[in-house]
């Protein structure tokens, strides 16, 4: 046995019990070798002898030294696991033996096992798919849709069973603002039912739908749908039914309306409507019908004489208060609609205008109304206030100049005597400092009143007699403290007879008052633009000589900071065409939209596209850069030209344009530069 055996049995503690002695019997019951056994003995003992004389223990080590090797062998088997490893001896796992229990419990659950799958198996091939219920029918479609634009629906239908069916027809429901185009297969009734003989096992097919939907921005339009069939070897019908809605993303079509809110009884007024071509527009034209009160006159409706130049723009009347329109682009166009108000029957009456398309068989689809409340006024002095040319309500900006004219007109039978007209403007943005008036009319709180005194004819007014009484006033200019105030001047003109104090207010009788015209002011966007080359913290931010030099290369950062706090704006867009000398430098950082240069129109464009009020500051940068030639010598240069921001505000729907002052190599808004530099090249 080798040292490791025996030292893995010592630390096993083996121990062998040796009898010390044989029993006696046990020696006495031995028998005796026979003559032949020991003749072979000594036979052995001999051949020994003999080879004993060169190494006489040799054969006896060898015989004893496999001996030992056979017998380590065989305990190593004995006392090795599986895995080749010495066991513990000392401890003695006994495995039990399973019962009976077992074993039944365990053939039981393999017996239901192998059922169930051959019960599966025959069903499979026997009885699969033979369910009569297993159809399937599918709607799908378009999930939002501009209006006017076509799509398909597509319906879906296949026969999920092992067996045939029959007497197939499918019905659909289209929504109310669908316009049905067209269908393959076509329709055997009213482009919406479809018979079919039969369907195979396993077989499918589908039908295509082609439309539009027409409705209002918003609307959403649903397809319903059944499908009937009878399989084979049923006497029953079934039925499963499917549906699909759609949205109106838009109508392509922008509309805005400008009216006055207040009208006189005999007066023609006029409802402003601005239309233009969205990018995805799909209305060549479209109907305009006017809904009117009985007591309201529709007078015409023309196409506006402010239209751009090569306006295609066109409006036909088909028959009474109704048009088609056509031919509008995408810039913005107008059309006049004239009312006057035949008779006072209520303090207000609604115009309603109804923007529609029609089909082939002249159903009309509804895609924008617009309800126009005023409120109506007879007087025998008609008063007419008309504010920066308009008598309609308008957006105005932070600072603007609003000028004012009343129209008066004796409209009555008689002379009026002792005449006053009043203008009431109600705001906390109108600076009084900067009134002009030529009439010099009197100046009380937020009113401006004329008598005999400042206008003699008022001292007895004819029959048919008019005049006007113009006069201006500006906006202030914007300060934080105005925050969460109302944006916006109200402004109507009031008539009395006899030189008294009137009353003002909405309190007062409405019949003495003029139409009302309500200027809302627009968000304060302001643009502020740097050309430097020292930075406000006097480092460098330019390259080359200063003042620049002819033939050499200069190079200026410009800074562009917008500022925004009352009205979220969208559309936001800052623009600068570069002159031809002027480079772009690139270097450019932004902290919200991004700074692009188009090399054709050598225009730089800051795109910021949505402002919330959160994000009043917006910051822009970039490097443009001059090399001077002979002909700039002692001239200054002009690097910016003007620049200009656009913006749409969300509050009051107007379109915000402003413009910066050109910068020139003087560098005015850099006072490190301006000492060592006038601005000329030398």
């Amino acid at each position: 046995m080798s040292k490791k055996m025996e030292k893995d049995n010592d630390s096993q503690e083996i121990k062998i019990n040796r009898k010390e002695k044989s029993g006696l019997a046990e020696f006495t019951e031995r028998p005796l070798p026979t003559e032949e056994e020991v003749k072979k003995f000594e036979e052995i003992i001999s051949a020994a002898d003999s080879d004993a004389d060169e190494e006489p223990f040799d054969s006896f080590s060898k015989i004893k030294a496999g001996k030992d090797e056979e017998i380590e062998d065989g305990l190593s088997e004995i006392y090795q696991d599986d895995n080749g490893d010495v066991v513990n001896v000392k401890k003695l796992d006994i495995k039990k033996k399973h019962g009976f229990v077992y074993w039944f419990f365990n053939g039981l659950f393999f017996l239901l096992l192998l059922s169930f799958i051959g019960y599966g198996f025959y069903y499979y091939i026997y009885k699969g798919g033979s369910d009569a219920t297993a159809i399937g029918f599918d709607i799908k479609g378009e999930d939002k849709v501009m209006a006017g634009e076509e799509f398909f629906y597509t319906i879906d239908y296949k026969n999920l069973t092992s067996i045939g069916i029959n007497n197939i027809a499918i019905e659909l429901n289209y929504p109310d603002n669908f316009i049905f185009l067209d269908s393959s297969p076509l329709a055997q009734t009213k482009n919406n039912i479809w018979h079919l003989n039969n369907l195979d096992a396993y077989d499918s097919g589908n039908i295509k739908i082609k439309g539009k939907i027409v409705d209002k921005a918003g609307a959403s339009g649903l397809i319903a749908g059944k499908i009937t069939y009878m399989p084979d070897n049923f006497s029953s019908e079934f039925e499963k039914e499917a549906s699909f809605s759609t949205e109106v993303k838009d109508i392509g079509v922008n509309l805005d309306f400008s009216y006055p809110s207040t009208v006189l009884v005999g007066n023609i007024n006029e409802i402003e409507i601005y239309l233009s071509r969205q990018e995805s527009n799909y209305f060549e034209n479209f109907i305009m019908k006017i809904e009117e009160p009985e007591n309201i006159e529709i007078v015409e409706a023309a196409l506006s004489e402010n239209n751009p130049k090569g306006s295609k723009l066109e409006i036909d009347k088909i028959k009474d208060n109704v048009w088609r329109i056509g031919g509008y682009g995408n810039e913005e166009e107008e059309i006049l609609v004239k009312y006057k108000i035949k008779e006072k029957k209520s303090d207000n009456e609604n115009i309603i205008l109804v923007f529609k398309q029609d089909n082939e068989e002249e159903e009309e689809f509804i895609f924008f109304e617009k309800d126009i409340n005023v409120e109506i006024m007879k007087s025998d002095l008609n008063l007419t206030l008309i504010v920066n040319g308009s008598k309609n309500d308008q957006t105005m900006n932070f600072g603007d100049k609003l000028n004012y004219s009343i129209v008066y007109a004796n409209k009555g039978e008689t002379s009026m005597k002792d005449v006053v007209v009043m203008a009431v403007l109600e705001s906390d943005f109108l600076d009084w400092t900067t009134l002009k008036d030529e009439s010099k009319g009197r100046e009380k709180g937020n009113t401006l009143s004329w008598s005999k005194e400042e206008i003699p004819a008022f001292e007895e007014l004819g029959v048919n007699k008019e005049g006007t009484i113009d006069f201006s006033i500006n906006i202030m200019n914007f300060r934080e403290m105005d925050l969460g105030k109302n944006f916006q001047v109200k402004s109507y003109a009031q008539f009395s007879i006899g030189d008294v104090d009137q009353p003002v207010g909405e309190e007062t009788d409405n019949d003495n008052r003029s139409n009302v015209v309500i200027n809302r002011i627009n968000s304060d966007l302001t643009l502020k633009e740097e050309v430097r080359y020292f930075s406000e913290d006097n480092i460098p931010v330019g390259t080359g000589p200063l003042p620049p030099k002819v033939g050499e290369a200069t190079s200026f950062k410009v800074y562009w900071v917008l500022t925004n706090n009352l009205h979220e704006l969208r559309e936001v867009q800052v623009a600068v065409s570069l002159p031809d000398y002027v480079s772009w430098d690139d270097k450019n950082r932004t902290s919200v939209g991004n700074v692009l240069y188009d090399k054709e129109s050598h225009e730089v464009i800051w795109q910021i596209g949505r402002l919330p009020v959160t994000a009043y500051r917006a910051d822009a940068e970039f490097n443009i850069s001059i090399t001077p030639t002979e002909d700039d010598k002692n001239k200054i240069m002009v690097l910016l030209p003007e620049a200009k921001i656009k913006a749409v505000d969300n509050e009051t729907g107007d379109n915000i344009s402003k413009n910066t002052e050109a910068k020139t190599t003087k560098l005015d808004d850099d006072e490190i530069a301006n000492i060592n530099s006038d601005g000329r090249v030398e």
